[in-house]
């Protein structure tokens, strides 16, 4: 679940990593935790009630990084999502 985006002052390599041990799927920015999706999984069906970017790299589109790689993990997996937040909500609306 890794990507490599071009950013306006340097190449940074993306990577969302699921922690199922904290319910949560990080963002990682060349290493460093930038954002997180907390979630609960029930049986085939995944909650998601927030979604959160470091508030410095906000507005960059990290936000929709981190659910692409969210989705891409729950599609492999078969699951269902419910987005709870909004953020996620808004995401999944526009990417059918």
């Amino acid at each position: 679940m890794s990507d490599s985006v071009d950013s306006n002052e340097s190449t940074a390599t993306l990577e969302v990593v699921n922690r199922p041990d904290a319910g949560r799927y990080e963002l990682l920015k060349d290493g460093s935790v930038i954002g997180h999706a907390n979630y609960a999984l029930r049986g085939d069906e995944i909650t998601i009630p927030h979604v959160e970017t470091d508030p410095v790299v906000r507005h960059q589109g990290l936000g929709s990084a981190l659910m692409d790689g969210v989705i891409a993990d729950v599609v492999d997996r078969n699951l269902t999502v419910v987005p709870v937040c909004p953020f996620a909500a808004a995401y999944l609306h526009d990417h059918p």
